[in-house]
């Protein structure tokens, strides 16, 4: 008998065997995932991937994937949104939409494209519905704001030293005729940042005077930026000594730059306070995963992560985010660990920014400015020098100002004509030329008053 027959059988049983064994054993199963579209920098997504993936890990013993997306801006991913659901109503492969401030979110809410959910009261507890009359989150647990926004300016202090420049203290400083060339603005087309800093001057100063504040702040700005980012970056580097600016782009570049270079204040006039929010999306393929991502950001280990600085325990391990958190106990509890030297819930002012007003003629007051300022810049500056030189006539000055339209015919037309792409594209270049004629007209004629 051939001594080697056994063992051949034996090693075909064994590998039998192993293959019974292998189809019986349960598969190897896949790390859960979410998949996330957001304007939000790479300090953020870095962060609050790595973060939730610990946290999950910690809580449910799983693994877990963040799969991020984005397409520019916040106006750019609202447009991209709307565009993909008309197309796949629904669903269109995304879970979380996270960041671009409030408006969206009262958007998507409206067209019920964000999906209802109601964490569990342990992570609601402290998180306050509303900060004087603005939502922190939607009543009906459609969207959340994760962070809370607040807008001023940013300023080179250092070059303003050198160039004899004022430190600015409200919005209406930055229409000071010295600043001319100095100013960073972004395109509220692009930018949601822009688009709320925008809003609030004409909800703060009404219309008239605020359309006229914008005009000459646009005639000082050295350009418009496609992203709020750029804006910023400009006053660190020189480019310009002030800037509109959010809240954590300008404590993020004066941790760069250092504070005795570099200042972001509060407007003593007004300030605009935002939920930064999320929502879930209809249709979302991994709902489970999703979900508990909210219960992360909403909770004490992802509020940290906004708040604290870097290497400080339990928050950013890379990048300092420096963002105001929602739950108000945080600004006590932590305040040694944090950079933010201010509780946005201790702020006193009579200003309330209406989200909703600003939602609803979103397009239209941005397409006005793109119109009005952007896109006819060399224009408008030059007009605005020419009124320098004549000593800022009163009349000229509001002729500047001057808009083709009143507010309540802004309204009626975002709420109506607007949404026809034809008459939409056709009354944006008539604005254009509508302009151009008015800056013309006041750089050739002096003024008679």
């Amino acid at each position: 008998m051939n001594r080697a027959v056994p063992f051949l059988n034996a090693l075909r049983f064994a590998a039998a065997l192993s293959l019974l064994l292998l189809a019986s054993a349960p598969a190897a199963q896949a790390a859960a995932r979410v998949i996330i579209l957001t304007p939000h920098v790479d300090a953020i997504r870095h962060e609050f991937g790595r973060g939730f993936a610990a946290w999950y890990r910690e809580k449910f013993n799983e693994d877990v994937e963040v799969e991020w997306r984005n397409v520019g801006g916040t106006s750019d991913a609202l447009r991209f949104l709307q565009s993909e659901f008309k197309n796949k109503p629904g669903g269109i492969g995304l879970d979380v939409f996270f960041g671009g401030g409030q408006e969206p979110y009262l958007l998507l809410a409206e067209k019920n494209l964000a999906l209802r959910y109601q964490p569990p009261a342990d992570v609601m507890a402290g998180i306050p519905q509303d900060l004087q009359g603005m939502d922190v989150y939607d009543r009906d647990y459609l969207w959340f704001g994760a962070a809370l926004s607040s807008f001023g300016i940013l300023q080179n202090t250092a070059a303003q030293r050198l160039l004899g420049l004022p430190l600015a203290k409200s919005w209406g400083d930055l229409a000071d005729p010295k600043l001319r060339g100095w100013v960073g603005v972004g395109d509220p087309r692009n930018s949601g940042t822009m688009n709320v800093m925008f809003e609030a001057f004409l909800q703060a100063y009404g219309w008239e005077k605020g359309w006229r504040t914008l005009t000459q702040i646009g005639g000082n700005a050295r350009r418009f930026d496609r992203l709020s980012s750029s804006t910023a970056k400009d006053v660190t580097l020189g480019e310009t000594a002030y800037a509109f600016a959010i809240d954590f782009y300008g404590f993020s570049q004066i941790t760069v730059a250092g504070r005795t270079n570099m200042t972001f204040a509060l407007p003593q006039d007004f300030t605009a306070i935002n939920a930064d929010g999320m929502c879930l999306l209809k249709g979302a393929p991994n709902l489970a995963a999703a979900q508990r991502f909210f219960d992360f950001v909403l909770g004490e280990a992802g509020q940290k992560l906004w708040y604290l600085r870097r290497g400080e325990p339990g928050g950013p391990t890379q990048f300092s985010i420096e963002r105001m958190p929602v739950r108000p106990d945080l600004y006590q509890r932590f305040r040694e660990q944090s950079n933010i030297e201010f509780s946005p819930f201790d702020l006193k002012q009579s200003f309330v920014y209406n989200a909703r007003l600003g939602r609803d003629r979103r397009e239209v007051v941005a397409a006005l400015v793109g119109a009005l300022m952007v896109d006819t810049h060399t224009e408008l500056q030059a007009a605005w020098q020419a009124i320098i030189q004549r000593g800022l006539p009163p009349a000229d000055l509001t002729e500047l100002g001057r808009m083709p339209m009143t507010e309540k015919e802004a309204l009626e037309l975002a709420l109506g004509k607007w949404k026809d792409p034809a008459f939409r594209n056709r009354l944006k270049i008539d604005w254009q030329t509508w302009a151009r004629e008015k800056y013309r007209k006041l750089c050739a004629s002096p003024s008679k008053t």
